[in-house]
């Protein structure tokens, strides 16, 4: 058995990687600051701090044997009208959270990335290796991270990956009884997007950098 530290635990991904963390019997300290999470999507079982990531070295400790990193601000048109409010939540954040597991001592991270690091793909489906060309600020921090993150491997043994998904979509049932799945407001995601369209309660579907 595990211990986990998980940021943004109380959002769409990261309630769901806690419950199965859960469900596998290992021990989960869910860390967020509800400002776009919701408490009752905390996984029973798993300890709930409400704060920012810039507040996770009073969390963490040499008990934790990783990091599973998914708080952050995802809105791809506010990042282009509010950079600064992305640079500061998720590249500054981050920076926070990486030093304070440095400083704990804790090694291992997996990072919720996000396939707007690639901008528009020159072919379909995006390879891992494809250029890196964020077409907006959004995409352009989760980069910046990224990048952040391998300077810590090399400098002082990060164990990490960065997982560059888009679009997730679906819902999961956990153990508990309580289902998990997406409550954006506004809704940004395709799947539901065109979802609503199908049932009539949009007219048409317009994204922009949809992630």
């Amino acid at each position: 058995m595990s211990k986990y530290l998980v940021t943004g635990g109380a959002g769409y991904v990261g309630s769901v990687v806690a419950a199965h963390l859960l469900e596998a019997g290992h021990r989960v300290t869910v860390l967020d600051d509800l400002s776009t999470g919701f408490r009752e999507g905390v996984p029973a079982g798993a300890e709930f701090v409400e704060g920012r990531i810039q507040e996770a070295g009073e969390v963490l400790d040499g008990s934790f044997d990783g990091v599973l990193h998914f708080a952050a601000s995802s809105q791809v048109g506010e990042s282009v009208v509010d950079p600064e409010k992305y640079w500061r939540n998720n590249v500054a954040g981050s920076l926070e959270l990486i030093s304070a597991m440095r400083a704990a001592g804790v090694r291992k991270l997996v990072f919720s990335s996000t396939a707007a690091t690639y901008g528009e793909p020159e072919s379909v489906p995006i390879a891992e290796t494809a250029r890196t060309a964020p077409t907006s600020t959004y995409g352009a921090t989760k980069l910046a991270v990224d990048h952040l993150i391998t300077g810590e491997a090399v400098a002082h043994g990060l164990a990490a990956v960065s997982l560059r998904y888009f679009n997730v979509a679906g819902a999961y049932g956990s153990s508990s009884g309580i289902t998990l799945g997406e409550r954006h407001d506004p809704e940004s995601h395709l799947i539901p997007l065109v979802f609503q369209a199908a049932l009539g309660q949009r007219e048409h579907i317009a994204v922009y950098g949809d992630d």
